[in-house]
């Protein structure tokens, strides 16, 4: 298993696209534009080199990121390996 450290980051960009996630019961999966990213407290952001990509953020069902509009968004995330990542 990958380890990876304590992370957290506030992004901002564009939701591109909502869907369920098949492989989580329980999660959606956000597509976002990246177009800036902020640090949370002390903790490192790991998502400068996301900024002008889109990336896919889990979020839990029913939550306010799951109940996001495609368009502008922010959201506080971390991410919890290589190519995961989680609204929080």
């Amino acid at each position: 298993m990958v380890q990876i450290v304590e992370n957290h980051a506030e992004i901002s960009g564009t939701l591109l696209s909502l869907s369920h996630d098949d492989t989580r019961p329980g999660f959606v999966v956000l597509n976002i534009r990246v177009d800036g990213t902020a640090p949370v407290g002390d903790w490192p952001n790991m998502f400068g080199f996301d900024v002008g990509h889109a990336i896919a953020v889990l979020a839990r069902d029913g939550s306010a990121a799951a109940a996001s509009k495609p368009g502008p968004v922010r959201l506080r995330v971390r991410k919890g390996g290589p190519s995961t990542v989680f609204a929080e």
